[in-house]
């Protein structure tokens, strides 16, 4: 459900999503580009960053420059064979597809009569030549979009509208995986050389099947995106589009107001402050999605003192109150959270332990660990050491300085000295990687959770030290989250899910505290509404519907 609203306050609503999975829905009859009975439909919305590294979807995070470029709007162009819907896998590009029995072979049959906006034909040829050249040029890379791109031996072209996909192992996230449209988005063969390299095309076109496609006005400040003459799906009301950059927040907001943009949507382009401003202004629209985007997270360095003590970890997860973060941190737009993985997610439907706030309980765990306060200066102390410790998190994440800082006021009650410390993305990723005692995160969000988000607790994958904590402090973790990676058998699947959370929260490893929500405003005479799907970390124009 998506909650609708104008010039209202939102400090006690759920909120969340992003993006919207009508691509499915076929509808043979090809727009006609050229009718001019009537003025197009036209729409400007932002981004924080330019498009300045092409419109090729698969692209690795940060890339060159640091951004993520076209990444957050490339399903606007682009399709993939599969959506998912919740826990559902349903048709995209592909409108069906078959298992083999020992979990080897995914044979899709492809859609037929579809075309790329550049005229050539979407048939197997194009699927295995898009999808070669994803795991071609992410190289390495392809690893932090799920196990797809390392696990399969060879891609079949069965006949001319059937493509096969044949594993070295059984992997249970193969559909994900390729629901993904970074970097599954499917890309017409005329975009590769030879050698599977893109063509320089992709700096300057978007070549896809998707609704638009993309104008090739872009001057770094705007870039326009008018409709696909080819789409074979449902037309959208809006007939094009321009991404305005605007990285600062703030100064998105006044555009807004002004009538210079008609749609802010999602997080990273709209601030907190923002939104709950907006949402009392007089010709604007707010929308808030109740779906879980990603959730966000205490988790332990489980190595070392005094973390290594799970009555420690304890302590924390019952001396921090939710609703205290979720109110007075994020105006009630991040709701608290009892889960790492939200129970709608495929596999996550699981009960765990929970922690609601308890101070008293919280003392009480750290007395009996041997943490009491001798000196009559508030700071535990055991064996000559203080309580004393380090909370890291990531400074350009919105208002997770403030977040730290209630926590730290919150654990001091408890006995704790607590040291928040912020640092840019890769000097985080440093110190959690040598040395830390305890941080914020997040799980990975959209289509991200949970397949990438369970990969990545595994210590082998080199890419989250965070996640990594659980498998360390479980007995064969490493090999458990191994084994999910590498079973057909589902049933398996959802027992290594069950054993791995409930560790996780039994043990307080991982300890959640809000639930974050993907949410929007917008012109309200001009935009009826917008909506958000469940791979929340793109934007779709086509789920604006105009008045």
């Amino acid at each position: 459900m998506v909650y609708f609203m104008k010039r209202k306050p939102l400090a006690v609503l759920m909120m969340a999503g992003v993006m919207a999975l009508g691509l499915c829905a076929c509808n043979n009859e090809t727009p006609d580009a050229s009718d001019t009975s009537a003025e197009p439909v036209s729409i400007t919305t932002t981004e924080s960053w330019d498009f300045s590294t092409g419109f090729y979807p698969a692209l690795a995070p940060g890339g060159s420059n640091g951004t993520y470029g076209f990444t957050y709007y490339a399903r606007n162009c682009y399709d993939t064979l599969v959506v998912r819907e919740g826990s559902e896998f349903k048709a995209g590009l592909a409108e069906k597809w078959d298992i083999s029995d020992d979990g080897l072979t995914y044979t899709f049959h492809l859609k037929e009569g579809v075309k790329f906006s550049d005229g050539a034909d979407l048939n197997a040829e194009a699927v295995k030549t898009s999808i070669e050249a994803a795991f071609s040029n992410m190289g390495q890379s392809i690893a932090a979009f799920g196990k797809i791109g390392v696990l399969t031996e060879s891609i079949e072209i069965v006949d001319e509208n059937t493509v096969a996909i044949h594993l070295i192992t059984p992997y249970y996230g193969v559909l994900n995986d390729l629901a993904m449209c970074n970097p599954m988005g499917i890309v017409s063969p005329n975009a590769f050389n030879e050698d599977l390299t893109t063509k320089e095309e992709l700096m300057t076109q978007t070549i896809g099947t998707g609704p638009y496609m993309y104008a090739g006005d872009g001057d770094g400040t705007s870039y326009t995106f008018v409709r696909n003459p080819n789409y074979w799906g449902e037309k959208p009301d809006v007939d094009k589009f321009t991404v305005k950059v605007i990285a600062d927040p703030d100064a998105a907001v006044l555009a807004l107001r002004n009538g210079e943009v008609d749609l802010l949507a999602g997080t990273f382009r709209l601030s907190f402050a923002g939104y709950t401003e907006l949402s009392s202004v007089r010709g604007i629209g707010t929308v808030l999605d109740d779906s879980t985007s990603n959730n966000r997270f205490i988790g332990f360095n489980t190595q070392k003192a005094p973390f290594n003590d799970a009555a420690v970890r304890k302590a924390v997860a019952y001396g921090i109150d939710k609703n205290t973060i979720s109110d007075s941190v994020f105006s009630g737009l991040e709701t608290p959270s009892e889960q790492l993985l939200d129970p709608s997610l495929p596999y996550c439907n699981i009960k765990t332990t929970t922690y609601s706030y308890n101070g008293d309980k919280a003392k009480e765990l750290l007395n009996n660990a041997g943490w009491v306060d001798n000196d009559g200066d508030g700071i535990r102390e055991k064996d000559g050491a203080k309580l004393s410790v380090t909370l890291d998190y990531i400074t350009n994440q919105g208002t997770l300085d403030d977040a730290a800082l209630v926590i730290a006021q919150e654990l001091g009650e408890a006995g704790f000295e607590v040291t928040p410390r912020g640092s840019d993305n890769m000097t985080w990723f440093t110190q959690v990687s040598t040395d830390f005692d305890f941080s914020l995160h997040s799980t990975y969000g959209g289509y991200y959770d949970p397949f990438l988000t369970m990969t990545n607790i595994n210590p082998e994958m080199m890419s989250d030290p965070i996640l990594w904590q659980v498998a360390l402090a479980m007995e064969n973790g490493t090999k458990i989250i191994t084994e999910l990676d590498s079973t057909g058998d589902l049933e398996r699947v959802q027992e290594i899910y069950h054993q791995v959370l409930a560790f996780a929260a039994d043990q307080a490893v991982l300890v959640p505290f809000t639930s974050a929500h993907q949410y929007a405003a917008f012109n309200s005479e001009k935009v009826a509404s917008f909506s958000f799907g469940s791979d929340q970390l793109f934007i779709e124009v086509a789920k604006v519907k105009v008045k």
